[in-house]
């Protein structure tokens, strides 16, 4: 998997196995997504939130400005780290894919677009069922406007087998996607286990696609800890209101990541 730079830093690193911590401002005010950014631009968050998620759908639900909102919380990562700001991913989820905003697909492209023209985060979420002309648009829009597209499927009501998950991935790969984002839920115990397997089979199969992967809800927590391990390069974590069920706090995550790391590396860990 080759590195994957945003903003002058490497935010997924090849061969690394400790996924790097996304936190998601889901507000339905434009004025709350705000005030959750310029917290998160605090030195407190440091090491913690290495990378914020604007998800919008919310805000369009709520018939808020969501291209000013973007703006703003631009705005106010940037003002963080002498200017540096944290990278900024911005999503519109629709409700066919357990998000807020009731859009069809012609609907969701033009308001990805519109969202890309008004202010380019530095990666975009792509839904993978919006279609291929719509995705490769999308595409096209997101790479013109220098920013990094994550094409997505989530599945909210099941975890679909083994091969099918390792399908999606693949083509998600072969349509263009800077990363490949699956979420799926996880309805028995046995599903986390499918979901890293799927995980793994696809990071051997497109080892230069790097990927994005959780299973959702209780039974499928372990996977948001140790999806690194299996190939996953990100996780969820929060600092207020869930995206997703099953998120952790974004510190506890942080923490339980760096231990796993610790006792996977350390030989006096190792020998105890």
């Amino acid at each position: 998997m080759p590195d994957v730079t945003v903003r002058g830093a490497v935010l997924w690193a090849a061969g690394r196995g400790v996924p790097r911590v996304i936190v998601p401002i889901m507000e339905d005010s434009a004025q709350a997504a705000l005030e959750r950014a310029e917290d998160l631009a605090r030195p407190r968050w440091d090491g913690v939130a290495e990378l914020v998620e604007l998800r919008l759908d919310p805000l369009l639900a709520a018939g808020e400005n969501a291209c000013g909102a973007l703006k703003a919380v631009r705005r106010a990562l940037d003002a963080a780290q002498n200017g540096a700001g944290r990278p900024l991913l911005a999503t519109v989820r629709t409700r066919r894919e357990g998000g807020q905003a009731d859009l069809t697909p012609g609907e969701y492209a033009a308001a990805v677009q519109k969202l890309l023209g008004a202010c380019a985060p530095d990666l975009v979420d792509i839904e993978f069922s919006a279609g291929p002309e719509a995705v490769a648009a999308l595409l096209d829009a997101a790479h013109g406007a220098g920013a990094r597209a994550v094409l997505s499927e989530h599945h909210f009501d099941a975890t679909p087998p083994r091969a099918e998950m390792v399908g999606q991935l693949c083509a998600m790969a072969d349509a263009g996607a800077d990363i490949a984002k699956l979420a799926v839920m996880a309805v028995r115990r046995a599903d986390a286990g499918e979901l890293l397997a799927a995980t793994a089979e696809a990071a051997a199969a497109r080892p230069d696609t790097p990927r994005l992967t959780m299973a959702m809800g209780p039974l499928g927590a372990v996977t948001r800890v140790c999806g690194g391990l299996f190939g996953s390069c990100g996780s969820f974590g929060t600092a207020g209101r869930q995206s997703a069920p099953g998120q952790p706090g974004a510190r506890a995550l942080r923490k339980a990541l760096r231990e796993l790391e610790t006792c996977l590396t350390d030989p006096k860990e190792r020998n105890e």
